[in-house]
């Protein structure tokens, strides 16, 4: 059970680092880029064309990042959905097995996957 946790509890880091790192790196990029944007405002004959691209900039960069956010979060729930599913699945096997089943089962996919690697070559 305490593995489970872990595997879950990873799945939650990473999700947790790209959605955190993503919007980090989001505000150095906005920050970044409003410099020359701020500069060029003030310039009268290129403010107006400077303004429209701008704004084009930001909201693809929003788009962009919300993007990666919103397949992060995707990919969190898929995650946790498939280890829901084979921890159910090893329980549902071990509960035939009698007592200490539960820690057999764990080792037993890997020892198949083992002889099935081997098979291959």
């Amino acid at each position: 059970m305490t593995s489970w946790r872990r595997w879950k509890g990873l799945r939650a880091l990473l999700t947790d680092a790209v959605d955190q790192g993503t919007s980090a790196v989001e505000r150095v990029h906005k920050a970044t880029a409003a410099r020359p944007f701020d500069v060029l405002a003030k310039i009268p004959v290129v403010a107006p064309v400077s303004g429209g691209v701008r704004l084009v900039h930001d909201v693809t960069v929003a788009g962009v990042y919300e993007t990666i956010r919103q397949v992060n979060r995707v990919v969190g729930v898929t995650l946790s959905a498939t280890l829901d599913a084979i921890e159910g699945a090893t329980e549902e096997g071990a509960g035939g097995a009698g007592a200490g089943g539960g820690e057999a089962s764990h080792a037993a996919p890997a020892a198949e996957s083992h002889g099935d690697d081997a098979a291959r070559g």
